[in-house]
């Protein structure tokens, strides 16, 4: 992805977060803007947003099919969570407030025979995207709703050990996420 198009995409994701008038968003915007802008989606080149600004490009496509679902399934969710949810679901794949989660892979192997351009960063404490996300989020002070957070929670899918107590849930949110995150992804 060329330059252009990264910071084009960071004006936008930029913009709609700020639409939602959260000083925690702002905060973390401001803070880790930096490194959002340049994280990648994936490690592996067969992955969806493995480039710098991935990880921005793969969200805007999320909320933006969130907000088309939505209107499509005359569901009537409310606009700012599916800009909240849709946008900040995956921030935990830039790391925590010091480290980054992925970096560049500094195997030639790794690179040319299995196309993983990042690796994960070891020394980073194991937590899956979501509860990553989620502490990110609380940590900046950001108010999610009940069905935000369950949402953001459930982001890999019901199909998931940890997610399956939630399969038959009643939230429309969480489930237009996973279908979105299923389109594009």
């Amino acid at each position: 992805m060329d330059a252009e198009t990264i910071e084009k995409n960071w004006k936008t994701y930029e913009s709609l977060c700020r639409r939602l008038n959260d000083d925690g968003v702002n905060k973390l915007l401001t803070e880790l803007g930096d490194r959002l802008v340049e994280c990648p989606n994936a490690p592996k080149l067969d992955q969806p947003g493995c480039y710098p600004g991935g990880l921005i490009e793969i969200s805007l496509r999320v909320a933006s099919t969130m907000r088309k679902l939505n209107e499509s399934l005359d569901d009537k969710l409310p606009t700012s969570s599916i800009i909240r949810v849709g946008l900040l679901h995956e921030i935990g794949k830039i790391g925590d407030l010091e480290a980054s989660h992925f970096l560049e892979q500094d195997s030639d192997w790794h690179r040319d025979k299995l196309g993983q351009m990042y690796k994960y960063n070891e020394e980073m404490d194991k937590m899956t995207y979501a509860h990553r996300s989620l502490w990110l989020l609380q940590h900046y002070g950001v108010t999610l709703s009940r069905d935000e957070w369950e949402a953001i929670s459930t982001s890999g899918g019901y199909h998931l050990e940890e997610n399956r107590f939630y399969t038959n849930t009643k939230n429309k949110l969480g489930k237009l996420l996973c279908a979105a995150r299923m389109l594009v992804l």
